[in-house]
């Protein structure tokens, strides 16, 4: 039972169909009139395609956007283009979730709506869900996916506002025949004292443009805060405008034998990033495999309920930090309370950096929190040309969990769960390294028998394991 037909839901509903399950999603779709407008980066296309939407996204008339335009403390504009070919999308979220609902559907799931629950209850085998949908009804699960977003049906049990981001988003609509910008597909950003502004666009005329602040004030009265986005919606006509929360939260808990909180169920992340819409996928396909796992492998359940916990978790703290760093170089000319609160706002320090999100997907990584650890420069010792390693006497390995197509399995990590860094694949690299002498015909081996991946990445995880004295050189 998948609760939310967002991106979130529709995706991990998507998912779970394609692989055999019956599935039911309650869908309650936000008005169009308080629909969003909002970008998404290219990089978001991998899990597009993992999900199997790339296609109906592309083909969903979305404007496809190079890049920002960005006044981020300072009165002169950044242009920031998209890097490699592909550009990304700029969405408007009524028209983009149906779009995914619809590939839900067409993959053999059931969508009701709409749907709206009333409640959700817990038993030995079992978890009920009571919902109204043509009459009062309740339907049985083995498991619950709560991907109903701020609403939050089962997640806001669990809910942990973040100190410091109190955030109310202010959305307008304006409609001009002619925006006059260098490049009208970009989303524009602007801070101010009391916030910050972002335009995006719906089509060639119509903009949605949200001020972000911490108290209640007037719409007009927080864009005339502005320098940019002010002189940008000069002559422009405003339609209708709404408020809605936008805080920053996270859970105590995002897992349990009967459900998975999924996207922005269980956790909200600064919309600064651009990359709510890019989690949301990642959490769905992660709550998807983890799923799948549990209903075919129930003796994996703890184990895979664990990793999506402890993924959600870094996920939400790597977001974090990135947030604080903004409001840190905001700060230098914007002293006011809002970018006080978030510029020293405390932050998990556990050294659980993954690259971004979605990065991994759907490559293997180990669940544990201390999983793609910052190493310092020092710590990574060139290898040498030749070499003749063997693996040390006192190096112990544990079962830890890793992605293996669409199923978490456990496999051989070093204790203390050291098992992926930079893509590579510690366990695998460390045997061969005991078979070849040579960095080139090492290179070689991994990346026949392993994902491929850079020779710096390589010789980065090999200079790893021995700065850690997992290898060491043949007596």
């Amino acid at each position: 039972m998948v609760v939310g037909g967002g991106p979130s839901g529709a995706s991990a509903g998507r998912l779970l169909a394609a692989w055999g399950h019956s599935v039911v999603i309650l869908d309650n779709p936000t008005p169009r009139a308080r629909g969003l407008a909002e970008s998404i980066p290219p990089s978001t296309r991998k899990l597009l395609t993992a999900v199997g939407v790339l296609e109906a996204v592309d083909a969903g008339g979305s404007i496809r956007s190079t890049g920002n335009t960005v006044w981020w403390a300072s009165d002169d504009a950044r242009l920031e283009a998209f890097g490699g070919s592909e550009p990304g999308y700029q969405v408007f979220r009524p028209d983009f979730d149906r779009v995914l609902v619809d590939s839900a559907r067409s993959a053999g799931v059931e969508v009701r709506t709409p749907a709206r629950v009333s409640a959700v209850s817990f038993g030995e085998e079992f978890a009920r869900v009571d919902y109204e949908h043509q009459g009062h009804k309740s339907i049985p699960a083995r498991m619950v996916l709560d991907c109903s977003g701020r609403a939050g049906i089962i997640g806001r049990r669990v809910r942990c506002a973040q100190t410091g981001h109190r955030t109310y988003a202010l959305v307008g609509v304006w409609e001009r025949t002619n925006w006059n910008l260098p490049d009208d597909t970009h989303t524009l950003v602007e801070t101010y004292d009391d916030g910050w502004a972002w335009s995006v666009p719906i089509s060639a005329t119509t903009r949605h443009v949200g001020v972000m602040v911490d108290h209640g004030q007037r719409y007009e009265t927080e864009i005339a805060k502005t320098t940019q986005m002010q002189r940008t919606l000069d002559g422009a006509v405003l339609g209708h405008q709404w408020a809605c929360d936008a805080s920053l939260y996270f859970a105590s808990t995002y897992a349990g034998s009967q459900f998975l909180l999924v996207g922005d169920a269980g956790s909200f992340i600064d919309p600064l990033s651009s990359f709510g819409i890019k989690k949301a996928l990642a959490s769905a396909w992660m709550s998807a495999v983890v799923t799948h796992t549990s209903l075919v492998h129930a003796d994996r359940t703890a184990a895979a309920v664990d990793y999506f916990s402890n993924w959600e978790r870094d996920m939400y703290a790597v977001h974090l930090r990135r947030s604080r760093e903004f409001a840190r170089s905001a700060l230098a000319k914007h002293a006011g309370a809002f970018w006080t609160s978030r510029a020293t706002v405390d932050v998990d320090e556990d050294g659980s950096t993954p690259s971004d999100v979605g990065a991994d997907l759907p490559v293997g990584r180990v669940a544990d929190r201390g999983v793609g650890p910052d190493i310092d420069g020092d710590e990574r010792a060139a290898p040498h040309d030749v070499f003749d390693f063997t693996i040390a006497d006192d190096v112990r390995f544990e079962p830890r969990p890793v992605i293996r197509g669409n199923e978490i399995v456990l496999e051989r990590a070093f204790a203390g769960g050291l098992r992926f860094v930079d893509h590579v694949d510690l366990v695998a690299l460390a045997e061969m390294a005991c078979r070849h002498r040579r960095v080139p015909d090492l290179f070689d081996a991994y990346c026949r028998t392993c994902p491929p991946v850079p020779l710096p990445n390589v010789t980065g995880a090999l200079s790893l394991l021995v700065a850690k004295g997992i290898l060491h050189e043949r007596t």
